[in-house]
């Protein structure tokens, strides 16, 4: 019997508090283009937003502000990342001004030899890196 998937998920969406600065954060990490600008409201609160797209079309990552009120706390996200050269995708992350929240280490899953490190954003947000 198959089972038929009701939904996937799209895109992470991170909400944050510098639009501008987390975005350069992740042009300069994961080589992300400009990508584009979108100004709305979610339930009559203006945001702006940063949508970067896959080489091959629809968005990779969505980064959110909200332009008025408090600002948001980077608890319970995590993005994982697939990297050919860990070591370097860590360099990239301390350069942009992240910094190393578990030093990379070799990891073994499933019978597959693998290196893993988990690292932050400069504004928090965890992201796991996995050097397959």
């Amino acid at each position: 019997m198959t089972t038929k998937r009701i939904s996937a998920v799209s895109f992470p969406k991170l909400v944050v508090r510098d639009l501008d600065a987390v975005a350069d954060f992740y042009r300069a990490v994961c080589g992300y283009g400009e990508g584009y600008r979108v100004e709305d409201a979610i339930a009559e609160r203006p945001i702006a937003e940063i949508v970067f797209n896959k080489p091959e079309g629809g968005a990779e990552l969505v980064l959110l502000t909200f332009t008025e009120g408090p600002p948001p706390s980077p608890s319970g996200v995590i993005i994982a990342y697939d990297t050919d050269d860990l070591d370097k995708f860590q360099a990239r992350v301390l350069a942009a001004g992240g910094s190393v929240v578990e030093a990379i280490k070799p990891l073994e899953f499933n019978g597959n030899h693998m290196r893993m490190g988990i690292f932050a954003d400069i504004e928090g947000y965890m992201l796991e890196v996995l050097e397959r």
